[in-house]
């Protein structure tokens, strides 16, 4: 009798290990899936209120929460995407990264993309084993980002059907070249880049990234590509105090010039606004902020479809190497959501009221209201 009563004890204890084991590896498991639990408002942030604490770092601890949760959404974005934040070594991060608010307060809770009733349009044009959906936009606008979702999750099954597994209908570029302005329809039938030879200008819908035009104006700064204009400080561009605005870029076979860098951007996002052929506009910000329901949108609009296994594949650079976002190692994304959701990185290379008057005054506002993005505010500027 004593020793069935060991043996049910120690059956029962097992049983109790098995249990507590499984429970902490569930609980594990979970904080591994939420972000919100594996960095905790309490592990961040270090004032925290407890009963021997004054009200006023009662209140800070509060404020502190308060700031913390309404980063939820960039931490849910941070983690589907694979990349780890660290509390411990990641404080600074934590703190450069926008709230929710402030990215909605930018540019509004939803992607905004233009030219979603051409859809059906595009898919009845043709046999849609024959179509393609692909990139356009002027430089620095993203095109580069909005390939690569297309690329890493999209598939237009028909074409598949037809040509072969291999045959995804995704192209890295539009036939007549992603930044040539589409405004000459003789151009854009019938040039062909180096790899589109046989593709026909009908059969591919463009998806036409576009950029906030104040952030955009700093990047063609840093990077002009085959754009031109008169700059003579590099510690203040673009410069509109100037006497000669005027910008030209070399395109394939022809030359543009415009009334000032900023009038590259109105003209060429005017050509596509108006084109007769069916296109999508898309937000390069909503590429970051919401990369997975506008890649899916762009991908079903072409009449393609998304990746079989259900999973999103993000863009996260750096990521793939170690998948840390602290110190030296932050990933693309990671910086493109420091940089792109805050009103103040917005603003931080304008120091002249002049340059944003000139901004505010000539940016096509059409353009500007159609795709959600804030009149330029001179009062935004040190000097």
């Amino acid at each position: 009798m004593l020793w069935t009563v060991l043996v049910i004890g120690l059956l029962y204890s097992l049983l109790n290990v098995v249990y507590m084991k499984g429970f902490v590896d569930g609980q594990d498991q979970h904080r591994v899936n939420n972000p919100l639990e594996r960095v905790g408002a309490d592990q961040v942030f270090e004032n925290k209120a407890g009963p021997g604490d004054t009200g006023s770092e009662s209140d800070k601890h509060d404020e502190d929460h308060d700031i913390f949760a309404d980063k939820e959404r960039i931490f849910h974005l941070l983690a589907a995407a694979g990349v780890r934040v660290d509390p411990q070594n990641d404080k600074d991060l934590i703190s450069d990264l926008p709230t929710w608010s402030e990215v909605v307060g930018l540019y509004g809770s939803e992607p905004v993309i233009y030219g979603l009733e051409e859809c059906d349009r595009f898919k009845n044009m043709s046999d849609p084993a024959e179509h393609f959906v692909s990139t356009a936009g002027t430089f620095n606008s993203g095109t580069n980002l909005m390939a690569e979702l297309l690329i890493g999750n999209c598939h237009m099954q028909a074409r598949m059907d037809k040509y072969g597994a291999q045959n995804r209908g995704v192209r890295w570029q539009v036939p007549w070249g992603k930044h040539t302005p589409p405004g000459d329809e003789d151009f854009r039938q019938t040039h062909k880049t180096l790899h589109d030879k046989s593709v026909d200008a009908n059969n591919i819908l463009p998806a036409v990234t576009i950029r906030d035009p104040l952030v955009w104006l700093h990047s063609m700064c840093r990077h002009e590509y085959t754009a031109s204009w008169h700059h003579p400080d590099k510690n203040r561009c673009p410069d509109f105090s100037l006497l000669d605005l005027e910008a030209k870029v070399e395109y394939a076979e022809f030359t543009r010039r415009y009334e000032s860098i900023l009038h590259l951007w109105n003209d060429y996002y005017r050509e596509y606004q108006s084109a007769s052929f069916p296109r999508l506009i898309v937000r390069f910000e909503d590429l970051i902020f919401h990369p997975e329901e506008v890649t899916k949108t762009v991908c079903e609009c072409a009449g393609g479809s998304m990746r079989r296994d259900g999973r999103f594949k993000y863009i996260v650079d750096s990521a793939k190497k170690g998948e840390n976002a602290h110190g030296k190692v932050r990933t693309g994304y990671v910086d493109a959501i420091v940089k792109y959701g805050s009103e103040t990185r917005r603003y931080q290379d304008y120091q002249f009221r002049t340059d944003l008057e000139y901004i505010r005054d000539k940016a096509d506002p059409e353009l500007m209201k159609l795709m959600g993005y804030p009149a330029a505010n001179p009062d935004k500027a040190s000097l």
